[in-house]
């Protein structure tokens, strides 16, 4: 790679059948969910507000919204916290969201040169900008003011 080839730093989340690629920066913590208050007649793959930092943040699955079943959250679930940078109201609480992982997240350095569409992909996730490969391997883009939108739907 050349010094003057731009770099984003990324992180690349292990889900239970894909990976999904968010810039690092729009993320605020990896943390333990503990405390989730539930909500009645909601779709399934919004699975309540989860307690963060005195914040009463929602909590979303990936897996859900593409209509696969959803296991229960638990002591041993793993949230990352995201940053919706876009987020122009004035309610702390709506400007971050959980997303429920399976794995543990990879940092990683992606250049614009590494990125391919992938055009072999032709289901659509409600959560997915893009379907890509990285260095060959398959990654979904996460859309993160899609599921902010979701969410305030």
């Amino acid at each position: 790679m050349t010094d003057n080839e731009q770099t984003i730093k990324c992180v690349i989340l292990t889900m239970r059948r894909e990976n999904v690629i968010l810039p690092s920066e729009s993320i605020a913590e990896i943390v333990s969910v503990k405390d989730v208050s539930t909500a009645q007649n909601e779709s399934d793959w919004y699975l309540g507000k989860m307690s963060w930092r005195g914040l009463d943040v929602p909590l979303v699955s990936f897996e859900a919204a593409a209509g696969e079943d959803v296991s229960t959250v638990n002591l041993n679930t793993q949230a990352i916290v995201i940053h919706l940078s876009g987020a122009e109201s004035s309610d702390d609480d709506e400007k971050f969201l959980g997303l429920v992982m399976s794995g543990v997240p990879h940092v990683t350095h992606v250049s614009r040169k590494q990125i391919v569409s992938d055009e072999f992909v032709t289901e659509e996730h409600p959560m997915v900008a893009q379907r890509v490969r990285i260095n060959g391997a398959r990654v979904s883009v996460l859309d993160i003011d899609a599921m902010a939108s979701m969410v305030n739907q």
